[in-house]
């Protein structure tokens, strides 16, 4: 099975995506997903997007990308948390078996 190359991006490439990484590494773990995590500042996002499979925000980011992108926001606001942990297992399920 393939692992998935997840970037996490916030503002500062520090808080939230520390939170909201964590949300992704246990999702991952608990249903059998291989990931490499890796996380970074808003700003570095266009250029760090080019070795990841997808893409996570907690911020609003407005560019194209050439890979999915995806916001997970309700990570760290615990607010549609389960329909955003759904949906993110189905778009990595979606890249490992690609």
């Amino acid at each position: 099975m393939k692992k998935v190359n997840i970037l996490v991006a916030c503002g500062s490439g520090v808080a939230t995506s520390t939170i909201a990484a964590d949300e992704v590494k246990a999702l991952c773990k608990e249903h059998g997903i291989h990931i490499s995590l890796n996380k970074c500042s808003m700003t570095e996002l266009p250029s760090m997007s080019k070795n990841a499979d997808i893409v996570l925000t907690t911020n609003n980011f407005k560019r194209n990308l050439d890979v999915p992108l995806m916001s997970i926001m309700g990570f760290v606001t615990g607010i549609n948390e389960d329909k955003l942990k759904h949906t993110l297992l189905e778009k990595l399920k979606e890249i490992q078996n690609a």
